[in-house]
């Protein structure tokens, strides 16, 4: 999520406000005063060339929001407040939306050429496209969650008292000063009465945490009662709506996945929609944003909802973040969508009788076996087509720029709004394939080619976006460790939608995306 924040060129705003997830502490019952021991859900992890984002981070969904509208408004789109989707209908042509004004009573219809539902599991959008919603509602474990300002609380801490076999209590502090999120939990619980009270929450908060006087509990900005859910839809969406996030996936908040894996919906598919309503894009590459997400949203559920049993069963190491829960292994390998030509099987290379295909043919390497591992936890470590393209730090800018010293992160370079070519010149033809990418719209398709440290420039250099150098040998590593396949083809969505070695297998991939393969037009 935060690799794909930097693509929308607000991380920086979102690192400000942040806090990293702080030291979990546990108190001995029944005083709730001494510690009982300290650990780490989120140990600190430095940054690597490739992962400059190892350490979760915790911000308010107030304070996201405001940066997602201060970011908006800078491209002069504001977020309508205060009006409700009640109904809607779709034709070939457009959703007509029926909307209703909170303030006023107001009702009003309007006509959408699109429309995607990041409404919820409550919303609309879902129940009247009629998309099943399966799966459980787990009555059993119940949960008081909200916002409470705290007196006397260090913020540095994640507080706990109990377990969830009697009460549970856990307190942790947030990027706002004083204010701290609370869940409570357990079988001792009067949920119903605790959802709807405030001195009751504050009651059970003195009780349950020693009543220890140096703590003073205030004001409740918000609380709610929280059921785990555990159901998704099988199929995001059709014609011209589709869900994205809670709309289309509940389940439990063990594992921290909810809102990162919404973000990536949201993402993934945008960026085709957003061609699409250009008139850039077939709107049949729409159907692969359920090809490419159930999956995923699949093992996400079935993590968490593993996560959660543990952690009913006090299972205390369920508190600690596995490698696998931060999604920098989610991918899409077997969507019809990628291109990766060392998986090309040699009765397609003989349909592609070329001359390019004959100057720049990659090795074929083995398959996969076949199974979907969408969270990557199986991955070898090789780069495939399909995988989240990594960074690279130390990279020097040496076109446009004629300063040695500017350098910037590959990231720098990806945007959400277009896809990004890679191509290493070491290992390809540069000329061949800049001649080649220059048939896409600039505002549809970058170049960026990367030398080695100390090479010259490529003859024809001022046709390409960005020239880098790879100083430290990162970026070749990451991409090309083998020296073969030097053509990557990045998403919109930090994807990588194409690994190949030519124009033939280059124009194949974007012949999958864009309408009229190489002849296309400014959007």
């Amino acid at each position: 999520t935060l690799e794909l924040f930097s693509y929308l060129r607000i991380i920086e705003d979102v690192m400000k406000g942040a806090i990293l997830t702080p030291t979990v502490r546990m108190y001995k019952m029944p005083e709730g005063v001494e510690t009982s021991h300290e650990f780490e859900m989120s140990p600190f992890r430095n940054p690597t060339p490739t992962n400059p984002y190892l350490n979760p981070v915790m911000l308010g969904q107030d304070k996201l929001e405001a940066i997602f509208h201060a970011a908006l408004a800078g491209y002069n789109c504001y977020v309508e407040l205060g009006t409700e989707l009640t109904s809607f209908e779709q034709t070939g042509e457009y959703v007509k939306a029926r909307l209703k004004k909170e303030s006023t009573g107001d009702e009003e219809e309007a006509d959408f050429e699109w429309m995607i539902g990041a409404d919820g599991a409550r919303g609309v959008v879902r129940k009247q496209l009629g998309l099943p919603f399966l799966g459980e509602t787990r009555h059993v474990e119940n949960f008081i969650v909200g916002d409470i300002k705290v007196e006397g609380l260090s913020r540095k801490y994640w507080h706990m008292w109990g377990d969830v076999s009697t009460i549970l209590i856990s307190l942790r502090g947030t990027e706002t000063p004083k204010l701290f999120n609370f869940v409570i939990g357990g079988k001792n619980i009067n949920h119903p009465r605790l959802s709807n009270d405030e001195a009751a929450i504050k009651k059970c908060l003195v009780d349950n945490t020693g009543r220890r006087t140096d703590l003073k509990f205030a004001d409740i900005p918000w609380m709610s009662h929280y059921t785990p859910n555990i159901r998704m839809v099988q199929n995001l969406g059709y014609g011209r709506v589709y869900v994205v996030g809670d709309a289309g996936h509940v389940h439990s908040p063990t594992g921290g996945q909810g809102v990162n894996t919404g973000i990536q919906d949201s993402f993934n598919l945008g960026w085709k929609l957003a061609l699409v309503a250009k008139g850039l894009a077939r709107p049949s590459i729409l159907q692969s944003y359920s090809e490419e997400r159930i999956p995923v949203i699949t093992e996400m559920i079935e993590q968490t909802t593993k996560l959660l049993k543990r952690t009913l069963d006090n299972d205390q190491t369920a508190l600690r973040t596995s490698g696998s829960l931060f999604q920098l292994g989610v991918n899409c390998r077997w969507s019809s969508m990628v291109v990766d030509e060392r998986k090309v099987t040699e009765a397609e290379r003989e349909d592609l009788e070329d001359t390019y295909l004959q100057d720049f043919e990659c090795p074929v390497e083995d398959e996969d076996d076949g199974k979907i591992d969408s969270y990557g936890t199986a991955h070898d470590g090789r780069l495939r087509a399909g995988d989240r393209a990594p960074d690279s730090s130390g990279l020097i800018i040496r076109f446009p720029s004629r300063d040695p010293n500017q350098t910037c992160q590959l990231f720098q370079t990806f945007g959400s709004s277009y896809h990004t070519v890679l191509i290493f010149s070491d290992i390809v033809e540069c000329t061949t394939m800049l001649q080649a990418t220059a048939k896409y719209a600039k505002g549809i398709v970058r170049t960026v080619v990367v030398v080695r440290a100390k090479n010259s420039l490529p003859s024809d250099v001022a046709s390409a976006d960005l020239v880098l150098e790879d100083r430290d040998g990162h970026a070749y590593t990451a991409y090309c460790p083998t020296g073969v396949c030097g053509v990557c083809i990045i998403r919109p969505d930090g994807m990588v939608g194409a690994i190949v070695n030519g124009p033939i297998w280059m124009h194949r991939y974007f012949n999958g995306v864009l309408e009229g393969g190489v002849n296309t037009r400014q959007g």
